[in-house]
């Protein structure tokens, strides 16, 4: 069996955690016990265009 797939975004406090019994946006946590910390820094990617066809032409002179 797999697992479920989240549909909607999860709570602040839940996206830094790396358990998986993530909580809902709209949940208010003040403290979890069960919290734990990535051992490392997320980056948040952002999957805009990459502006493969953007003009550097004029910098590369």
């Amino acid at each position: 069996m797999s697992r479920a797939k989240r549909k909607g975004p999860c709570n602040p406090l839940c996206r830094k955690c790396i358990r998986h019994c993530k909580q809902d946006e709209t949940a208010l946590l003040v403290d979890c016990p069960r919290f734990q910390p990535y051992p490392f820094k997320i980056e948040k990617r952002n999957f805009e265009q990459l502006g493969l066809f953007a003009e550097e032409d004029e910098d590369q002179g």
